[in-house]
């Protein structure tokens, strides 16, 4: 009889939620991700969905990757999100570095031109043994690439860039000439959050000029 009641009032909580449609920033497309139930607005504000990359950007190659969206508000039982975020599985990683390869981590964080703290973390997969010189070359190449696209793009361009093949592309691009870089995967970014507009640098904040 317990159980019976239990799974009554189960049944009645699950009748009480609201079915609410996810839609992705407008940025990247502001196309529905997914419908979830939830029992008022205020309780999706903050939850995070995944989704493949592939269906954002049609490439199928990108399928092992996902990409994390947050709800910021809701309109009804429409809820509209902010890129969170995306990361590729451990799994393809350790595929990437085999025997006999080397393996080099990037990490930069920095802050997008509209004032928001975003990390992203790339992986350098070359053939062979490089000495420390060349390593710390490519690491530095690679580092001020990415800081420089951070610094230069609103959240909105940052997030279809770092999903996109084109940072791929530049990140082989600055280091051609140091070793020609078998693999570069973009394996994690994070969208830290807005910052304090006091703590973002003066250049940042300066509006750009319109051409003469």
């Amino acid at each position: 009889m317990a159980s019976d009641k239990s799974q009554k009032k189960g049944k009645e909580k699950w009748k009480e939620k609201t079915w609410f449609t996810i839609v992705r920033p407008n940025y990247m497309g502001g196309k529905e991700i997914v419908k979830c139930p939830g029992a008022s607005p205020e309780a999706m504000i903050g939850r995070r969905v995944e989704v493949p990359v592939s269906d954002i950007t049609g490439n199928i190659k990108k399928g092992n990757t996902k990409a994390v969206f947050k709800i910021v508000s809701c309109n009804g039982t429409e809820c509209e999100t902010t890129f969170d975020g995306h990361f590729v599985g451990d799994d393809y990683i350790r595929r990437l570095v085999r025997r006999r390869k080397d393996r080099i981590d990037i990490i930069n964080k920095d802050i997008t031109k509209d004032g928001f703290k975003f990390v992203i973390k790339a992986v350098v997969v070359i053939d062979g043994k490089l000495n420390a010189s060349k390593i710390a070359s490519i690491r530095k190449n690679s580092y001020d690439l990415l800081g420089e696209k951070i610094r230069n793009l609103s959240l909105g361009e940052l997030s279809n860039y770092v999903i996109g093949d084109e940072i791929t592309s530049e990140l082989i691009s600055v280091n051609r000439h140091i070793f020609p870089l078998r693999k570069v995967e973009i394996r994690r970014t994070e969208n830290l959050g807005p910052v304090a507009r006091n703590k973002i640098p003066e250049e940042m904040l300066e509006e750009p000029q319109a051409p003469v």
